[in-house]
């Protein structure tokens, strides 16, 4: 398994934002940063080996929960304490309904648009051609191919993503897909896509990562994606369809199954993206719940886990205090050399965005509510900075006692 999505690794759908949908299914875990609203919908029936009963998170919203039927088959819904449980009918035949903070859902999503940035400026190593309306990308690298064009002009071709009628991804068997796709608006049209010549495989798509680090909206309704996406920028909308992969999105509206071909390939570590965790607020409060069309009432006992070192009597492994020290500048220096790239890529989006001759206000205004609310976040984020460079002088002042 390649740790590259961060807290997203193991979840099937990961969104930042409300999630909507209906009469469907994704195979694995699920995470909703905003409000969830789901409506006859299966969460984690294809999660094996099952996890031990009450212990898997494997539905868990930071905002407003408002489900009706479906089930939760291997673990808890896990709702913030300040969320709200609109409505909760989902079975669990494996957990409850219990509240928590199990993910950074703020610390994420900075991830996530950052490794997304890192990923698009990666040299491409292979081609692509249009040929009889068929995309052909060809790679020769055993490890890694990577792939770049843009969705409206594909390599020059004129032929736009939903108007082709096939795509085929010509590389050595096992090797690492990346395919970045630029844009503000993906649309996919309705046709296959195949893999040396055959149609994809499920197998195949644990080795494909679709990029799309521009894209405000993205939408699909017939076509089978084969491989994980990743649109961080995105409200996505999809009908009649299916994901095979890690799904990350903005938002995500619509009825498309997703499938738990969780991504395994191997790409280069954001390094520049480097995960914040400075502090963790995960708290668990378990929860008994009935059965209602407009409320769940819950009454819960709170327990709370204190974790404890043990030292023995050997010689301890403790480093100088000013090796801690230089430890910490290097850490805060990397983290701000991050949110750096971030802010550049945001000032980019805006560029981009405006440079199309016929951008609509309303895709004007979704960009500028997108960089606000990531300046906010990055904003939020120089705040822990500055508590954790507050520890340097603490530790300057004890050295010098």
């Amino acid at each position: 398994m390649a740790f590259n999505f961060g807290p997203a690794n193991e979840y099937n759908v990961f969104v930042f934002g409300n999630m909507s949908l209906s009469n469907t299914n994704a195979e694995g875990r699920v995470a909703v940063g905003g409000n969830a609203v789901l409506s006859n919908y299966g969460i984690g029936a294809s999660i094996l080996p099952l996890p031990p009963a009450n212990t898997d998170p494997s539905f868990v919203v930071d905002g407003n929960i408002d489900v009706t039927a479906g089930s939760n088959a291997s673990g808890n819904t896990v709702i913030n304490p300040a969320g709200t449980v609109v409505n909760y009918t989902m079975g669990n035949p494996n957990g409850a309904l219990i509240t928590g903070t199990p993910i950074d859902f703020i610390e994420a999503e900075r991830y996530l648009k950052c490794a997304s940035a890192f990923w698009a400026e990666l040299t491409p190593n292979g081609t692509g051609t249009v040929q009889f309306g068929q995309l052909n990308l060809t790679g020769t690298d055993d490890t890694l191919n990577i792939f770049r064009f843009d969705s409206g002009n594909i390599y020059g071709s004129g032929s736009a993503l939903n108007q082709l009628n096939g795509i085929n991804i010509i590389a050595p068997a096992g090797s690492t897909i990346l395919i970045t796709v630029d844009g503000t608006a993906i649309q996919y049209g309705s046709y296959q896509i195949f893999r040396n010549g055959i149609t994809a495989t499920r197998t195949d798509a644990q080795k494909i990562l679709w990029n799309f680090p521009q894209a405000l909206t993205w939408s699909n309704s017939t076509t089978a994606i084969y491989g994980s996406v990743l649109a961080p920028f995105a409200a996505a909308t999809t009908t009649f369809s299916q994901i095979n992969g890690n799904i990350i999105f903005d938002s995500f509206t619509g009825n498309a199954e997703s499938h738990n071909e969780l991504f395994t390939g191997e790409l280069p570590d954001p390094t520049v993206c480097q995960l914040i965790t400075t502090s963790s607020t995960t708290s668990s409060t378990t929860s008994s719940t009935t059965s209602s069309t407009t409320s769940s009432t819950t009454s819960s006992t709170t327990s709370s886990t204190t974790s404890s070192t043990s030292s023995t009597t050997t010689t301890p492994a403790v480093r100088p205090r000013a090796q801690a020290v230089t430890d910490r500048f290097e850490s805060v220096a990397l983290q701000q050399t991050a949110l750096s790239h971030i802010l550049n890529a945001e000032g980019e989006k805006i560029q981009k965005a405006l440079s199309f001759d016929q951008t609509s206000i309303k895709t004007v205004l979704k960009v500028n509510q997108s960089v606000e609310a990531m300046v906010n976040s990055i904003a939020r984020l120089e705040t822990l900075l500055r508590m954790k460079i507050g520890l340097f002088q603490e530790n300057l002042e004890q050295d010098s006692k």
